[in-house]
């Protein structure tokens, strides 16, 4: 077989990502590009990126096309000069096996051959079982991905008459929804046709993204798992604006008031590990370095971008990197090494005349920092009026890991710090 054909393969993500959504074709078949170039858009759990080519050649066959879900390592598109006929391009995609791409050995009963299973019946008399008669979990000798598994679940789905498509017969969403009932599937899908509750007032109906359920879950997860309690301080800021002033009359490259946030955060960090922890089932994880997440908003939703190592850089490193982070969360660029971990994080609303506010905890960490506007605090001395400029912060704490007395240690630690610029 020729070694000028190049497959185009779902790609993996992070070690979490098990399967992907191709959303777009961003070229034709019969479409000749360039290194670099973009050829489609792949959306996961959490991001949504544009592909680009690794080498110069030409899209000479779509296998899937755009709006499906597939597994990792799936083969997508076939890359070949013109001088590759047809014949040997489809020679390619029917010899086709996808990698093992997967971070730990599968149990046994995954990497042995799929017992058979029924051919799906087309008789419409025919109905999938009610989600009732699911068992909270896949049978054993059952390959469903976690994906179809939940879909099955929801559209009560029987996943024993499924016969699989996905790679080492793995049951797909696509295999889940191709059995299941056309109604139930509309519903789920928010399509045209779904009961819907009626009304006078027109709406329009916006399916959720990925990431949109990813967050909802993430955040009812944090909610309904994590106790959480908030404490509240105002932060006297006017020695970092003066060492922002500073920094920015050196330098092209302005620093933000929350560049100068992260960089003290990290410090009280270095004085309270405690507070730099996450939370698992059977320990509490402490980090010698503040890897700090810092919340984006961007069109897809809310991510939270890592500055690494936050206490042992420079506020122009943390600025730099802020701008990199932001800059690839809005045009959907971020890789799962950019926001997958942290041990803190920060949320700052300020700059939307945003006063004070508190946060859902990102877990597994077990702290985030809400930060508001900058505002103008009036106190009096010897009969003076003395102005000073304050911000008001609210930490968010799970108390399975963080007492109140610990919490409130940290935020006198990070006042100081803030109050002197230490470390700036």
């Amino acid at each position: 077989m020729s070694d000028k054909i190049e497959p185009l393969i779902m790609p993996k993500w992070g070690i979490e990502m098990d399967e992907g959504k191709l959303t777009e074709w961003l070229i034709e078949e019969g479409t000749t590009f360039s290194k670099g170039d973009p050829l489609v858009v792949i959306e996961t759990d959490k991001i949504s990126n544009e592909v680009e080519a690794e080498v110069d050649s030409k899209l000479r066959k779509k296998v899937v096309q755009s709006d499906g879900t597939y597994a990792v390592g799936a083969l997508l598109g076939i890359f070949a000069p013109d001088e590759i006929s047809d014949e040997e391009v489809e020679n390619f995609v029917n010899a086709y096996v996808a990698p093992n791409t997967s971070f730990k050995p599968e149990s046994a009963s995954a990497s042995e051959t799929p017992a058979p299973t029924p051919e799906v019946s087309n008789n419409s008399s025919t109905s999938p079982s009610t989600s009732s008669e699911l068992p909270s979990a896949p049978p054993e000798n059952i390959n469903i991905s976690p994906k179809a598994w939940e879909v099955a679940l929801e559209l009560g789905v029987d996943v024993s008459t499924i016969t699989p498509t996905g790679r080492r017969g793995r049951i797909s969403v696509q295999d889940v929804e191709q059995v299941a009932d056309p109604a139930k599937l509309a519903a789920y899908k928010g399509e045209d046709g779904a009961s819907a509750p009626t009304s006078d007032n027109p709406s329009t109906s916006i399916k959720h993204t990925s990431m949109r359920k990813v967050i909802a879950e993430r955040l009812v997860n944090s909610k309904n798992t994590a106790p959480h309690f908030y404490l509240n301080v105002d932060l006297e800021v006017d020695s970092i604006m003066e060492k922002r002033t500073a920094l920015n009359s050196d330098s092209s490259n302005k620093i933000s008031i929350n560049d100068l946030l992260i960089k003290c955060v990290a410090t009280a960090l270095k004085k309270h590990p405690e507070i730099n922890i996450n939370w698992s089932d059977d320990a509490i994880l402490q980090f010698e370095n503040a890897d700090i997440s810092v919340a984006v908003a961007t069109e897809s939703g809310l991510i939270t971008p890592i500055i690494k190592n936050a206490g042992n850089i420079s506020v122009q490193e943390i600025s730099s990197e802020m701008k990199r982070l932001s800059e690839l969360a809005h045009s959907n660029k971020l890789m799962p090494s950019d926001y997958q971990g942290g041990t803190f994080s920060i949320s700052n609303l300020g700059m939307l005349g945003i006063k004070d506010f508190t946060a859902v905890i990102n877990p597994p960490q077990c702290a985030i920092l809400a930060v508001g506007g900058l505002q103008t605090k009036v106190s009096e001395h010897d009969g003076n009026a003395i102005f000073s400029k304050v911000i008001s912060v609210t930490m968010s704490c799970d108390h399975r890991a963080i007492d109140g007395a610990v919490g409130a240690r940290f935020l006198q630690t990070l006042s100081e710090v803030v109050r002197t610029a230490e470390g700036l």
